[in-house]
């Protein structure tokens, strides 16, 4: 039943995407209004951050009659994802789509999302973000950042990456620089495991890898194929350890200073962009694998046992340090989300 509700769900941004992309509508010169929407991916609808930035812009220009205009600022170009934040917040920007593992240094709860081994199924996180525990931390970040969450997208499952050797377990990891998010979270995680974590900005990795400043990485398969890590690259261990956010924010001023009838254009796209930014993140991952063996990438599944000895090295510090950075309601909060959200969408929760 998992399978086919995602399948359902994501045949259903597919047809979102393909009817939003369809429409036309004039931009005038003189908009009105104008949304400076940022990310951090390379503009190709390959991406989830582009095409929920391209699904957002054909929606709101066409239904305003071009009275707002929309201006996709991609790949980096407005900064990276912490400038991006910053610039939303001080209003300099209107919306930015960046990762959970940037949020954490405006929304300190954030942290939660960064927990290794959560979530079972790109299904059951939808369902969390999408629901009451969303809803929770939705409002909180507003209440604390003055910055709107119009919805979580997704990059994906992250998986280990080397330039080494093949990762079959923790003891592999011992000694190898691994490049992580600057996110605590992660470094407990790596850590944890007996990896020696470096923290890298984003915009530096390719830099990094090509240069061996790291044996490895770890990111979701298909942003590690679009990005063209595996020119630097030659393993991939399957473990899934983290499912990585994408989310997309605006500035409340801004959206409160625009006519009604815009604010609730802006949302409703914005409901349309997730679609289409989970479509075509799964759509990516479900390829990506093949892609990267055709490119020389060796691939390894860990076996059940091996997949444990990873939960059991990079869970717990990494939920410790959480626990004990936010305290224990955002914890225990998100596993009761996930416990619902797991029955609901098993045999049981029908």
């Amino acid at each position: 039943m998992k399978a086919y509700g995602l399948i359902k769900r994501t045949s259903a941004a597919v047809l979102a995407v393909g009817m939003a992309i369809g429409m036309t509508g004039p931009v005038r010169a003189d908009a009105e209004h104008v949304i400076r929407f940022s990310h951090g991916m390379p503009e190709t609808m390959e991406s989830d951050q582009h095409a929920y930035a391209v699904v957002f812009k054909k929606i709101v220009e066409s239904e305003s009659n071009g009275a707002i205009e929309v201006r996709i600022l991609g790949n980096n170009s407005a900064g990276a994802e912490r400038e991006q934040l910053e610039k939303v917040q001080a209003g300099i920007n209107q919306m930015a789509n960046v990762s959970e593992g940037t949020q954490h240094s405006f929304f300190k709860p954030a942290q939660v999302l960064s927990i290794p081994f959560l979530f079972s199924s790109n299904a059951v996180a939808w369902e969390v973000m999408d629901g009451w525990f969303g809803e929770k931390f939705n409002a909180a970040f507003l209440k604390d950042t003055g910055v709107r969450v119009l919805g979580h997208s997704e990059s994906g499952f992250r998986s280990l990456f080397n330039s080494k050797r093949v990762i079959k377990s923790p003891k592999d990891l011992e000694g190898l620089k691994i490049r992580t998010m600057e996110n605590p979270v992660h470094m407990a995680m790596m850590n944890g495991l007996g990896a020696n974590p470096t923290p890298i900005s984003w915009t530096e990795v390719y830099t990094s890898l090509a240069q061996k400043v790291v044996d490895g990485m770890e990111n979701p398969p298909g942003l590690f194929y679009l990005m063209k890590f595996y020119e630097h690259q030659k393993y991939l261990t399957v473990d899934r350890h983290l499912y990585s956010f994408h989310t997309t924010m605006i500035n409340e001023d801004f959206l409160r200073s625009l006519p009604k009838e815009y604010q609730g254009l802006v949302i409703r796209a914005g409901r349309m962009g997730l679609a289409a930014g989970r479509a075509a993140s799964i759509i990516k991952e479900s390829i990506a694998i093949e892609q990267l063996k055709e490119q020389g990438i060796e691939v390894y599944y860990p076996t059940p046992d091996e997949y444990n000895q990873f939960r059991v090295g990079g869970r717990p510090p990494a939920e410790k340090f959480v626990r004990k950075q936010i305290g224990n309601e955002w914890v225990d909060d998100i596993l009761k989300a996930i416990s619902e959200a797991e029955r609901k969408l098993s045999l049981d929760g029908m």
